[in-house]
């Protein structure tokens, strides 16, 4: 009995040692596992703070489908629109 547990022992230690290593020092270690959780909660915040700016931009575009006058100021500007009794002027430029 005494002998199996001197045998068991050294096993055992180099088993664990072994699995130290491997634990520290493998691509997997938990080194990188810090670096990348790191990682990950920076690029949660970063997501976090677009889908801030996503839901401005959202409230923006749902207010401005609402007023129908803001939609035609922008039409107008855009794509040189004008009313039956809208009058527009042109510049001539002259270098």
């Amino acid at each position: 009995m005494l002998n199996k547990k001197r045998f068991l022992l050294p096993i055992f230690l180099i088993i664990m040692c072994y699995l130290f290593i491997e634990i520290t020092f493998s691509e997997k270690s938990i080194f990188k596992f810090v670096n990348n959780s790191d990682l990950i909660k920076k690029k949660s915040d970063d997501f976090n703070q677009k889908q801030l700016v996503e839901k401005e931009l959202n409230d923006f575009l749902r207010k401005f489908k609402k007023n129908k006058e803001s939609r035609k100021l922008i039409i107008k500007e855009k794509l040189f629109y004008k009313e039956k009794d809208e009058k527009v002027m042109q510049y001539k430029i002259i270098d």
